[in-house]
């Protein structure tokens, strides 16, 4: 049964619930890991302080319409989940319609690493914003 990333999801409106579920040194990494100005949604955020930073902007910048998920699969050290969402932008009262899919990995039964993906091109048309990408492999 596949329940952290399920749970992990589920307690982002309670972050004291939430910092249960991650190690202190966890890494969440939105869509992109170089952070933008234009989209301080996208970044690398690390820590306890992180896991506030990453959710506020969440917040700051979506209304919640809907938020599935349709698969999820979980191991000892690694877990994927997917769905789909919709989402208003409160800037610009654009819809930000997506399937997304997360990637986890678990250390002494907790997330240490987030990694969430997401179409960032309807991101970025929903936000009127555009970025170039500054990632390295």
């Amino acid at each position: 049964m596949s329940e952290r990333i399920r749970n992990f999801l589920s307690s982002l409106a309670n972050l004291d619930q939430a910092k249960k579920l991650v190690t202190p040194d966890v890494r969440f990494i939105a869509v992109r890991e170089q952070s933008y100005d234009a989209l301080s949604v996208y970044g690398t955020f690390e820590g306890y302080d992180g896991l506030v930073e990453f959710v506020s902007g969440l917040r700051a910048h979506f209304d919640t319409q809907q938020f599935h998920i349709d698969a999820s699969l979980e191991s000892e050290e690694l877990g994927y989940a997917s769905g789909r969402f919709e989402h208003r932008i409160r800037t610009t009262g654009r819809p930000f319609v997506s399937h997304w899919a997360v990637m986890c990995e678990f250390r002494d039964g907790k997330i240490a690493l987030y990694r969430f993906y997401e179409d960032n091109a309807a991101l970025e048309e929903a936000m009127g914003s555009r970025t170039e990408c500054k990632e390295e492999i």
